[in-house]
C-alpha cells in the first residue's frame, strides 16, 4: 500500500525514539493488516478535505503506541533492563554486572525483587506491575480498544514508573553482586554505590554530582562536563540528576543493610 509506505519514516522515527527500530518491518506489516482490515470492513469513510493518508497515519500512531507499550513492558523480564525514549543507546545498560556464580537462584531472585520493591516504593512498584500485566494488543497484530488508552495519563505514568523500577532492579542487582563479591570497602563505599547504577549517564552523575554533594553554581558547572562525556545535552543531564540521586540512595541502602553501622559514611 502506497499510503503505508508514505508513513514509514514516521514509524521509523517513533520506534527509534523508543529503542525498537529493529522491529520496523513487523510494525509496518501490522499497520498494513490494520489498514486492510479497516478498509474491507468499511471503517474508512472518505471525508472532504481529509486525505486517506491521514487516516492511515492515525492507525499507524495507534499500532506504534500499542507495540511500544507491549514491547517495553515485556522487554527482558525480570526487570534487569532499562530504556529511554530520548536516549535509548545511553540509557539501556550494556555493561551491567552479572550475578556472582552460585547465587542466581530463586531465593536470590526473590531477594532482588523484594529489595527493588522496597527501594522503588509501593506506588511506583504497583504502577509498573499494572503495565506489566496489561496487554494493549489483540494478539493479531491489530491495535485493540486498549490501545486507545495508551496516551492516557495513567499509561504514561505507568511507563515512567516501569522504567524507574527496572533501573532500580539493575541497581539492586549490581549492589548485591558487589556485596557478594566482598569488594565493598568501608573507605570507598559511597563511590562503590555510585558504580552500581544502571547506565553510564547515571553513574557519571552520581560520581560527579551526587557523591560530592555539589549544589548551586558547582552543580551547574558539572552539567556540561558530564554532557560532553556522555554525548547528551546538559539539560538532559539536569533532568536525570534526580533519577540518579534516587538510584544512588537505593544502592547505598542495599549496601548499608550488609555493612556494620560504622562502615557507613555519615
Amino acid at each position: 500500500m502506497t499510503a503505508v509506505g508514505d508513513i514509514s519514516q514516521f514509524v521509523r522515527s517513533r520506534l527509534a525514539r523508543a529503542g525498537f527500530l529493529n522491529e520496523l518491518e513487523d510494525v509496518l506489516q501490522d499497520i498494513r493488516t490494520a489498514v486492510w482490515s479497516g478498509v474491507s470492513r468499511g471503517r474508512y469513510q472518505p471525508l472532504p478535505g481529509v486525505r486517506f493518508g491521514a487516516w492511515v497515519q492515525g492507525i499507524a500512531n495507534h499500532v506504534c503506541a500499542a507495540h511500544i507499550t507491549k514491547a517495553a513492558a515485556h522487554y527482558a523480564v525480570p526487570l534487569f533492563t532499562a530504556e529511554s525514549d530520548e536516549h535509548p543507546s545511553v540509557d539501556r545498560p550494556q555493561d551491567v554486572v552479572a550475578e556472582p556464580d552460585g547465587i542466581a537462584d530463586q531465593e536470590w531472585t526473590r531477594n532482588v525483587l523484594k529489595l527493588t520493591r522496597m527501594c522503588a516504593g509501593e506506588e511506583a512498584w504497583g504502577s509498573a506491575m499494572f503495565l506489566l500485566v496489561d496487554d494493549c494488543d489483540d494478539g493479531q497484530g491489530v491495535a485493540s480498544a486498549a490501545a486507545d488508552r495508551v496516551d492516557a495519563l495513567v499509561y504514561r505514568r505507568a511507563q515512567r514508573d516501569l522504567k524507574f523500577v527496572r533501573q532500580v532492579a539493575v541497581t539492586v542487582r549490581n549492589a548485591l553482586a558487589l556485596v557478594e563479591s566482598d569488594q565493598a570497602n568501608a573507605d570507598t563505599i559511597a563511590l562503590d554505590a555510585s558504580k552500581c547504577l544502571p547506565t553510564e549517564l547515571h553513574r557519571a552523575i552520581a560520581a560527579t554530582i551526587v557523591v560530592p554533594g555539589l549544589r548551586g553554581p558547582e552543580r551547574l558547572a558539572a552539567l556540561p562536563v558530564i554532557a560532553a562525556k556522555i554525548n547528551v545535552t546538559p539539560r538532559y543531564v539536569a533532568v536525570q540528576t534526580g533519577r540518579a540521586r534516587a538510584l544512588y540512595r537505593a544502592a547505598l541502602e542495599v549496601i548499608r543493610m550488609s555493612q556494620p553501622p560504622q562502615a557507613m559514611p555519615s
